[in-house]
């Protein structure tokens, strides 16, 4: 049996060839317009993602632990709609 291609991990970042370099450019036009060497501007970038994806993270599994309670709550009788 075959896996799926969408578990392969070229699939997963097949975006990244097309990003890389509108990516690379954004980098360059940071640092040109801020005077602060790319290394620094990338990290930046990467620091602030970072914060962003936990950010999203968080609120997924608020929303996942909610609508779970909400379910339970329902299927109980405690909640009718």
């Amino acid at each position: 049996m075959f896996p799926s291609p969408a578990l392969e991990p070229h699939h997963w970042l097949a975006w990244a060839l097309p990003v890389g370099p509108s990516l690379r450019a954004a980098l360059r036009w940071g640092s040109a317009h801020s005077g602060l060497p790319v290394v620094l501007v990338a990290a930046l970038a990467i620091v602030v993602s970072l914060r962003l994806v936990k950010r999203a993270a968080r609120l997924a599994v608020e929303v996942v632990v909610a609508t779970v309670l909400l379910l339970m709550a329902t299927r109980l009788g405690w909640i009718t709609w």
